[in-house]
């Protein structure tokens, strides 16, 4: 797991590899794949992906409010941090229906999504604390890495391991 960043070029760096690497990893997928559980909650990659595009896009989203001077709800209206796992869940729910190509489709643009906001930040506004309310005693560089960095990286590994059992069973 990637260590959070501490400069911008890290940050850069650690989200492109952790991408690339998902990418590449779903690029050897068949679309049936994308219906192996691979979670205990009993989640499909493609559940899994909806939810990391959820908290790719939501925290852009809190950032483009806070430039705003607005103080976004975080997580997310309605949801405390405890009860992120609800709000997961209520994620998957709400994205059950998507079809993969689209929810792939959706990675790719929140990904893109994100580069451009890290791109449009200031040094002051990504690395010091501060700088948003939202963001608290943290730097927006560490919630951008958390919410998607590191999202990535464990989805690889789900999906990886998915892939894996689904061999061994046959």
């Amino acid at each position: 797991m990637s260590s959070i960043p501490r400069t911008r070029a890290d940050l850069v760096e650690q989200q492109n590899v952790a991408f690339e690497k998902l990418s590449a990893e779903l690029g050897t997928l068949k679309a049936k794949d994308a219906e192996l559980t691979c979670t205990d909650e009993g989640w499909r990659i493609k559940d899994m992906i909806a939810v990391r595009v959820w908290w790719s896009k939501s925290v852009v989203d809190w950032i483009e409010k806070g430039r705003k001077g607005q103080n976004p709800i975080v997580p997310a209206s309605g949801y405390k941090w405890s009860e992120t796992p609800r709000l997961n869940n209520d994620i998957v729910e709400k994205n059950a229906k998507k079809s993969w190509p689209k929810i792939s489709k959706e990675l790719d643009q929140q990904f893109r999504r994100v580069s451009s906001a890290i791109e449009s930040l200031s040094d002051a506004e990504l690395l010091e604390i501060g700088q948003f309310s939202w963001a608290d005693k943290w730097p927006v560089a560490r919630w951008i890495s958390i919410n998607t960095t590191r999202q990535y990286e464990t989805a690889r590994t789900m999906i990886r391991r998915a892939v894996k059992q689904a061999k061994a069973q046959k």
